[in-house]
């Protein structure tokens, strides 16, 4: 009797990892961006985003001049993406 209830516990926790995520919480806004901009400055973003010599601060005020709302803290948690502690797009 105990292996039966087991043999559906784990077929219900396989439909749990197949589920989609619930998504909580706002959208990150630098993915938003990257999503509305053309590939050529997408592909700039990426490149300055993943440059560990650029700050932060200085990103949030560059995406900030050109519409939105950018902090530096939005910026480290997009870098951060596919972390526990970063924002949920995809890295």
């Amino acid at each position: 009797m105990i292996e039966k209830q087991l043999m559906g516990l784990a077929e219900e926790l396989d439909a749990l990892t197949a589920a989609p995520a619930a998504r909580r919480g706002p959208r990150c806004s630098v993915g938003a961006l990257l999503e509305t901009v053309d590939a050529d400055t997408a592909a700039s973003l990426h490149t300055v985003l993943d440059t560990a010599s650029v700050s932060a601060t200085a990103i949030a005020e560059a995406l900030s001049r050109y519409g939105g709302t950018f902090t530096a803290y939005t910026v480290n948690r997009h870098r951060r993406r596919g972390k526990p502690n970063g924002c949920r797009c995809a890295r």
